[in-house]
């Protein structure tokens, strides 16, 4: 690891307590990976540089679009691997507190490139006291994908996820530590408590064909969020498109999403568990999985619970969504309903637009749950929702091109 003397538009991006660190890594891959040389990835070629398995270092780490090592003059851009599981900061441990453990930061640029190879079990790891803080453009996303030249697969590595202290009615009493599912054994998050040094930030962000199976024959979700809470997150304008398994899933935590794409993704869209009880604010949904032979086979657009062991277990779920279009990608047959709430769950949804799902049940709602719906439009067969009224939903196009669902 070296420390090195910032810019002062590095420094700008860092924290105020923290100082730009590299890794000790080739000095092509900006001192942060190691070279693997030159390979084709979106039909053309980048310097490839793999990140190592941990980033522990209690500074700011930045993963810039470029490599500085042949000069201004010769941009070559990098892609960065992930050779398995990344873990940044070292928060996964059962007794973890947010004053005990490594507050680095991984800082990604606008339009840089993060992949994991073809049909493995890579993911990217942000563990409780750490934070990631990747923020691009709409004309330049950050990309989460495989290591390949198109985006049109699913299942080809993990996913992203952010791991926080915050709360999951699924911890003992509600304050212990909750150990993750599909990462890795021993890998935890939650503890119901406050956490001043996390800062997470996803700001036009693309994630794509993940959800391949890590660890315990649970496959990774897009976006995961472990306990995440609002005060310590920012998260809007993200896309997620082909995951194998959900693209969005919340489990426990406060998290507010504004601007959320979910494309082609093989089970739920938005899968929320264990006592979630944030929103989600402007939200477009293209329901059906990646690939013909998929196309029959995706899950609920929503998939909502509050705690599959006990669902008297408080707090309860109890999120919240506004502002949304559920579309049914064309040629999908479709038999699972819009909406699906049990286990214990609340939910509010407003201004809900459903299209695409003639023949198809809108909702499926357990006695011990229950939902509040306002300003709907559906053509499904409704059971439990209130008539028609109007809406708008979310229409907005996304800032990323995503291929059909097909």
């Amino acid at each position: 690891m070296k420390k090195v003397i910032a810019t002062v538009g590095l420094l700008a991006l860092a924290s105020a307590s923290q100082a730009v660190t590299t890794l000790g890594g080739d000095a092509e891959c900006n001192n942060n990976g190691d070279s693997i040389g030159f390979i084709p990835f979106n039909n053309t070629y980048y310097l490839g540089c793999e990140l190592p398995n941990n980033i522990a270092v209690d500074d700011t780490v930045v993963l810039a679009k470029e490599s500085t090592f042949y000069g201004s003059e010769n941009p070559v851009s990098i892609v960065w691997t992930l050779p398995g599981i990344v873990e940044v900061g070292n928060g996964s441990g059962a007794s973890a507190t947010p004053s005990s453990v490594d507050h680095t930061v991984l800082q990604i640029e606008a339009g840089a490139q993060i992949a994991g190879a073809v049909d493995s079990n890579s993911g990217l790891l942000i563990s409780r006291g750490a934070s990631i803080d990747a923020v691009g453009t709409a004309q330049d996303p950050i990309v989460f994908s495989s290591l390949d030249d198109n985006y049109s697969e699913s299942g080809e590595w993990g996913g992203l996820v952010i791991a926080g202290f915050g709360q999951s009615n699924d911890c003992p009493n509600d304050t212990g530590s909750c150990e993750m599912e599909g990462v890795a054994a021993g890998h935890y998050f939650g503890g119901g408590l406050a956490d001043s040094y996390s800062s997470s930030t996803l700001r036009y962000v693309v994630i794509a064909e993940g959800g391949h199976v890590i660890e315990d024959g649970n496959e990774i979700n897009g976006l995961t969020l472990y306990a995440v809470d609002d005060a310590n997150a920012t998260i809007e304008n993200v896309h997620v498109h082909n995951n194998a398994d959900d693209g969005i899933e919340f489990f426990g935590g406060d998290a507010e999403v504004d601007n959320l794409w979910l494309t082609c993704n093989e089970d739920d869209s938005v899968d929320w568990d264990t006592g979630f009880h944030g929103s989600i604010e402007n939200l477009s949904i293209l329901q059906g999985g990646a690939g013909a032979s998929n196309l029959d086979s995706a899950g609920y657009a929503f998939e909502l619970a509050g705690n599959p062991n006990d669902p008297s277990n408080q707090p309860q779920s109890n999120g919240s969504v506004t502002n949304a279009s559920i579309t049914l990608a064309s040629g999908a047959v479709q038999t699972d309903e819009v909406f699906r709430l049990k286990e214990g769950t609340l939910g509010s949804f407003t201004n809900i637009d459903i299209s695409g799902y003639a023949g198809v049940g809108c909702d499926d709602i357990d006695a011990n749950s229950s939902g509040s719906f306002s300003s709907l439009a559906y053509d499904c067969n409704a059971t439990d929702l209130p008539a028609e009224t109007s809406a708008t939903g979310f229409t907005s196009a996304s800032f990323w091109s995503a291929p059909a669902c097909d």
